[in-house]
C-alpha cells in the first residue's frame, strides 16, 4: 500500500502541467502513487504526462485514469478516490506545484496524530503581477478535533482543499465525495470533511503553491457559475443533516452557507454577467438564502461580521445598491471569502 495517493485532474493543462508533474516526482517521500485523471480536454495534456512518465525512472508511480465524458474536476477527483490505494489521499491541481517535502511532512504529521485530516499553509503565487502571499488557516492544536475547535474552524477556514491530506479510510467510511457541480465543489467537499473529522494535524508552513494565471478554469467567465455554487452548498447542507450534525453546528453551518454560498454566489454572478440584474440578487439568491437559512438575521456570526451583514441586508432590501458594491468589488478583483 502506498503511503500517499496524489490525485491530479487533467483538462487543457498542456502549457503548465509539466512543472506540476516535476514537483510531484521530486517528492522526498518515495512511497507515493500519482493518479492522473483525464477529463477529456481538447489539447495533448495527457500525452505530455505519459511522455514524461516514459522517461522517468519511477514511472511505476504513474497511474492513468479517465472520466467517461468531460465532467469537471470534482467528478475527476472522485474517479481518483475510487481508484486510490494509498493510506492517505492528496489532491493537486495541474496548474499548481508543491514543495519537495509536501507529502512527507504532511504524512508524518498525520500518522503521528492518527489524523483524519492533516493540513499545511498555502502560498499564492500571482503570475499577473509577480507577487506572492501566504494564506493561513486559523491556528489550532493538533490531535482531538473537539466541538470547540470544530466551531472555530468551520467559521474561519480558508477554502484551499489541496493543502490537506485525507485518510483514505476516513473518506470511504463517511462516503465523502465531491459534488458533480463545477464551482465550489472543492469548498463543499472540504466543509463536509471538516464537519465529520475527529482527529487533525496542522503544519504551520506553506508547502502548496497556488498559481494565479491570466487564464484558468477558476477565472473563466461562466454565467451559470453562481448557480453551481449554490448547488455545491446544497450538497453540504444535505450532508450535515444526514450525519445528524446540522443542529449541533447550526450557527456555524448557517454562517458558512451565508458566506461561502449566498454571498460568494452574488459576487460570482456579478463578475460573470455582462449586464447583471438586481432582480436576480433578490429573486434567486436571496430566495435561496431564505429557503435554506430562514432565520439568517439572528445568526450570531453574521451579527459580528459587518461586511457580510451589510451586504446581506443590501441584497435583501436594496439590490441596486448591492449590485453597485459588487460591481466595484469585481473591478478591484477582490479575492473570494
Amino acid at each position: 500500500m502506498p503511503k500517499v495517493s496524489v490525485i491530479i485532474p487533467v483538462y487543457n493543462a498542456r502549457d503548465y502541467i509539466i512543472p506540476c508533474v516535476e514537483s510531484l516526482t521530486n517528492q522526498s517521500l518515495e512511497d507515493i502513487e500519482l493518479l492522473f485523471v483525464d477529463d477529456h480536454g481538447t489539447d495533448d495534456s495527457m500525452a505530455a504526462v505519459r511522455h514524461f512518465a516514459e522517461g522517468y525512472s519511477g514511472k511505476k508511480q504513474f497511474r492513468f485514469l479517465e472520466t467517461s465524458v468531460n465532467s469537471g474536476p470534482g467528478v475527476a477527483r472522485n474517479v481518483g478516490i475510487e481508484a486510490a490505494e494509498g493510506e492517505y489521499v492528496a489532491f493537486v491541481d495541474s496548474d499548481d506545484w508543491v514543495e519537495r517535502d509536501f507529502c512527507e511532512t504532511l504524512y508524518k504529521a498525520a500518522t503521528r496524530k492518527n489524523a483524519d485530516l492533516a493540513w499545511c499553509d498555502l502560498r499564492q503565487d500571482n503570475l499577473r503581477d509577480g507577487s506572492s502571499r501566504d494564506l493561513l488557516n486559523p491556528r489550532i492544536s493538533s490531535g482531538d478535533f473537539n466541538e470547540k475547535k470544530h466551531k472555530a474552524f468551520l467559521t474561519q477556514f480558508v477554502s484551499y482543499f489541496t493543502t490537506y491530506l485525507y485518510r483514505r479510510e476516513f473518506l470511504i467510511q463517511n462516503a465523502l465525495r465531491f459534488p458533480d457541480t463545477r464551482s465550489s465543489e472543492d469548498s463543499s467537499f472540504l466543509a463536509c470533511c471538516l464537519l465529520v473529522a475527529r482527529r487533525i494535524a496542522c503544519v504551520e508552513k506553506p508547502l502548496y503553491h497556488y498559481v494565479l494565471r491570466s487564464r484558468s478554469l477558476s477565472t473563466k467567465v461562466d454565467p451559470t457559475k453562481y448557480l453551481q455554487k449554490l448547488g455545491s452548498f446544497d450538497t453540504f447542507l444535505g450532508f450535515a443533516r444526514c450525519q445528524d450534525l446540522y443542529e449541533k453546528y447550526k450557527e456555524e453551518i448557517d454562517f458558512l452557507y451565508i458566506k461561502k454560498a449566498f454571498l460568494m454566489a452574488a459576487q460570482t454572478y456579478v463578475a460573470n454577467e455582462l449586464k447583471p440584474d438586481p432582480k436576480v440578487l433578490q429573486d434567486e439568491l436571496f430566495a435561496a438564502l431564505l429557503k435554506n437559512v430562514p432565520d439568517y438575521a439572528s445568526n450570531r456570526y453574521l451579527k459580528k461580521n459587518l461586511k457580510a451583514r451589510t451586504m446581506t441586508k443590501w441584497i435583501a432590501r436594496h439590490p441596486r445598491l448591492a449590485l453597485w458594491a459588487l460591481k466595484r468589488r469585481a473591478r478591484n478583483n477582490a479575492p473570494e471569502a
